[in-house]
């Protein structure tokens, strides 16, 4: 299981293409995609599906199993509305196939647009992709409370009468945090201006040679040439590469994706392999 520090924030798991993609943020408790389940991921609380694909969900199974068996309470489950009711049903067939009853589990449907409160100080906005089946990417703010402008002048005394009297001196303001694409030949930073200033960008770049520029186009992949056209407007610390094709070996990948970019936007790259 690959591990990387981006900032604040810690994301391990894997991601191949075909095979599977789970990727976990301890720091802000959630999963982006689970096509398996680490035994060490059960307890994270929020899974964020990208898509119907085996290699993006089925370790869903795994997650839900292990937190009814041990007593824990349900995680929160967000996928594309449209596949919501099949999952659902194969989730019951699963389990009572397994103990001859239906798990507990916390299945909520999305589709792009929606602003999902997950935790106190954070929120995850919907993303359209464009996929061989409907795919949604996510991004994810923390909310704070900034002081109204108005108030700017005031020393800190006066601030706290104004709170004690019962005006209500903050406004609350959302930052970005990190960004999730799942499978997808678009990036939506026109629809989504954020998306662009998220500190860090997890992004798949499934095929990374020129002659695989039709087979990234058939399966509705993002590929290399698309990433040299859009990194002069992403503004992101960390733009961490994922679902690499089993075609390249890891010394291929790095070669070749060293050879695109400058030395400045390199130290940005980093990569699940």
């Amino acid at each position: 299981m690959v591990r990387l520090k981006c900032d604040d924030l810690t994301i391990e798991g894997n991601s191949v293409s075909g095979v599977s993609t789970y990727l976990r943020i301890g720091e802000l408790d959630l999963i982006f995609d689970l096509g398996r389940c680490p035994i060490s991921f059960i307890g994270t609380n929020h899974v964020f599906i990208s898509h119907f694909h085996l290699d993006h969900y089925f370790g869903l199974p795994i997650y839900i199993s292990q937190r009814w068996m041990a007593k824990i309470a349900p995680g929160q489950i967000f996928a594309p509305a449209d596949g919501v009711e099949q999952l659902s049903q194969i989730l019951n067939q699963i389990s009572k196939l397994e103990c001859s009853s239906i798990w507990d589990y916390e299945l909520t449907p999305v589709q792009p647009g929606d602003r999902i409160e997950f935790r106190n100080n954070l929120v995850a906005y919907v993303l359209p992709l464009s996929h061989r089946v409907t795919s949604v990417g996510y991004l994810v703010c923390e909310v704070r409370q900034k002081l109204k402008p108005e108030f700017h002048h005031l020393e800190g005394s006066e601030i706290a009468e104004l709170r004690r009297l019962g005006v209500k001196v903050t406004q609350p303001i959302e930052l970005p945090k990190v960004a999730y694409l799942g499978d997808t030949n678009t990036v939506p930073l026109d629809a989504y201006p954020l998306l662009s200033k998220s500190p860090t960008l997890i992004c798949e770049c499934t095929f990374i040679q020129p002659e695989d520029q039709q087979r990234a186009e058939e399966t509705m992949h993002f590929c290399l040439d698309q990433l040299v056209e859009i990194i002069p407007a992403l503004q992101c610390r960390h733009i961490v590469l994922t679902h690499f094709s089993r075609r390249y070996d890891e010394a291929t990948i790095r070669k070749t994706i060293a050879s695109h970019f400058t030395p400045a936007d390199q130290d940005r790259l980093k990569l699940i392999i």
